[in-house]
């Protein structure tokens, strides 16, 4: 599936709610809880995995050579998790929270087999099974789920991931009995290790050019797949592949309507489940060991006499990490757990970036509380007999979290410009303000946390009122000049939907005794709150700097070429 731009399913949830001004606490009250019995086949399932792992993958040298251990994905293969989510002779199918928990587990050994694991999940064959009826592609696509097939998504083309149309093509053959594709894939996370992938493709049709998907198996002729190799995430199956005149038979095209491809529910579900069980469990999983590793660290080192943890800022650091992981798994949990995941689409798509944005946020604030002991490598640490913390190699990982599956600023734009055209671009008519949900007043909030919930709120108007006046502006189309404020209206809407979040888990612990979520809650609400007091000020209606003319001095003329000197050949001015 695509690893651009979304579209929002037909009804407004929670996130399209908060761009129309609405904090709708019905939404997010009561907090969805792990049934018992279901939270206990999420043990079994991160016991498994974590022992499976364990005994067979050494995470430093997967990370030194970039080869994962022979027979590794045969094991994985034969135990099933390829395709957790479905029945199998290996165990029951896992729900898609316990299939990440399951992959949190994993990411904390080794993040890109964690990715490999997810993104096959996520986006394997097994999930186009219910949109599709009896017949050829159907069976063929159950007979992989049934071997446990990697699967890989070819969607990005080399001109970027962002680009509506495909250069790649499929041209009909033989009267439509057949296709032949050709083009290249780039960033294929699977694409090493797949045996099946899913291939967007342009075809021409009465005089249009359509995006369809076409299943392509990978062993067929004129197929070449190539390694592709990152700062990060090394030894996992990314590659590069090249399409030759591939036949691929009719039957293998996904049925869709015209250019449906982006707007069809099931595929929507897809492409945002397949993006958080590939993103959100290595990010939780880094989140969770800086958190580890800082109480560690601060347990075990003093400064002139005087233990680490007792100095203000080393407490807040600290502090502030907990927090961000209490906010990590509250987002991912409270997208995840719920019977409709087609209905939370703009949610999961926005979580994406929440998750991955705060957890390098964990991982910075670590290297700089280790200081050179978190910015050496562990291979460096090793020969000196010093503590060997990954945190090298996890700062890469998580770098590479905020790119993979859309790179972070156009994800807060599209997140603001689906929102913008779902509550402009229907006949739907706007939502009735009810005082009673539009001013929540939780009980079971501490008076700190009532004050943030009071902030929230003013907030969410905020955004309505700035939706408006967009909408009136410039109406729902894309408008170039003015993408940096859709961007950061995407971004204080993620916020804002994720400190929702956050207060709401933290109110439904509280009911069941645990008060430390709301000082969680607390700390995590003052310093995302602060974040978007800043992007409201650049917001504003204020003059700005011309950034478009420098822009086109840097890249049109050679007048700032000045800057250069000395470290590009030239002498410069």
């Amino acid at each position: 599936m695509t690893s651009s731009a979304i579209s929002p399913p037909t009804s407004r949830g929670l996130l399209d709610e908060l761009f129309l001004g609405h904090l709708r606490w019905a939404h997010l009250r009561p907090f969805p809880d792990q049934d018992p019995e279901e939270e206990r086949r999420g043990d079994a399932a991160v016991e498994e995995l974590r022992a499976l792992l364990q005994g067979r993958v050494d995470p430093v040298e997967l990370d030194r050579t970039g080869v994962r251990p022979p027979g590794l994905v045969d094991v994985l293969r034969e135990h099933g998790w390829f395709s957790m989510m479905v029945d199998s002779p290996a165990r029951p199918a896992l729900s898609p929270w316990n299939a990440v928990r399951a992959l949190v587990g994993a990411a904390a050994i080794s993040p890109p087999i964690a990715m490999m694991l997810g993104n096959s999940n996520g986006f394997g064959a097994a999930q186009y099974l219910p949109m599709l009826a009896d017949g050829p592609l159907r069976t063929l696509l159950a007979r992989h789920v049934r071997a446990g097939t990697v699967h890989g998504t070819a969607d990005t083309e080399a001109a970027g991931a962002a680009s509506i149309g495909r250069n790649t093509v499929a041209v009909p053959m033989d009267g439509g009995a057949a296709y032949l594709i050709s083009g290249e894939k780039v960033h294929i996370a699977n694409g090493m290790a797949a045996g099946l992938v899913d291939v967007s493709a342009s075809v021409q049709h009465a005089g249009t050019t359509q995006i369809r998907i076409f299943f392509v198996e990978t062993d067929a002729p004129g197929v070449e797949v190539l390694p592709q190799e990152y700062m990060g995430l090394h030894g996992g199956p990314s590659g590069v592949i090249r399409f030759t005149r591939v036949r691929v038979p009719a039957e293998c095209l996904l049925p869709a309507s015209v250019d449906a491809w982006r707007d069809d529910p099931a595929l929507v579900r897809l492409a945002v489940v397949g993006r958080i069980l590939t993103i959100a469990p290595s990010a939780l999983a880094i989140a969770k060991q800086c958190l580890a590793w800082s109480k560690d660290f601060v347990g075990r080192r003093s400064s002139d006499g005087r233990p680490l943890g007792e100095y203000d800022e080393i407490q807040r650091m600290v502090a502030q990490t907990a927090a961000d992981v209490f906010a990590i798994e509250s987002m991912v949990l409270w997208s995840l757990l719920t019977n409709d995941l087609a209905e939370r689409a703009p949610e999961l798509s926005a979580a994406k970036n929440f998750v991955s944005v705060t957890c390098n946020r964990v991982m910075d604030r670590t290297l700089s509380l280790l200081a050179a002991e978190g910015y050496e490598t562990e291979y460096s640490k090793a020969r000196r007999g010093g503590p060997t913390l990954p945190v090298e190699r996890f700062a890469r990982d998580a770098r590479g979290l905020r790119i993979s599956g859309g790179v972070d600023f156009l994800l807060d734009y599209w997140t603001a410009l689906d929102a913008l055209q779902s509550a402009r671009g229907t006949d739907a008519p706007p939502s009735i303000v009810d005082p009673a949900l539009d001013e929540p007043i939780d009980p079971a909030l501490s008076p700190r946390n009532q004050t943030h919930l009071a902030r929230l709120r003013s907030d969410t108007r905020a955004l309505g009122d700035l939706f408006r006046r967009l909408a009136d502006r410039h109406g729902i189309a894309p408008v170039p000049q003015h993408q940096h404020r859709l961007l950061l209206a995407g971004r204080v809407g993620i916020m804002v939907l994720g400190t929702a979040v956050v207060l709401a888990r933290a109110a439904h612990l509280a009911e069941r005794g645990d008060a430390l979520a709301q000082d969680l809650a607390d700390l995590w609400c003052t310093k995302a709150l602060g974040q978007v007091a800043g992007w409201w000020l650049q917001l504003d209606d204020e003059p700005e700097p011309d950034y478009a003319a420098i822009s086109e001095q840097v890249l049109h003329t050679r007048n700032l070429d000045v800057l250069l000197r000395d470290a590009i050949g030239g002498s410069g001015r």
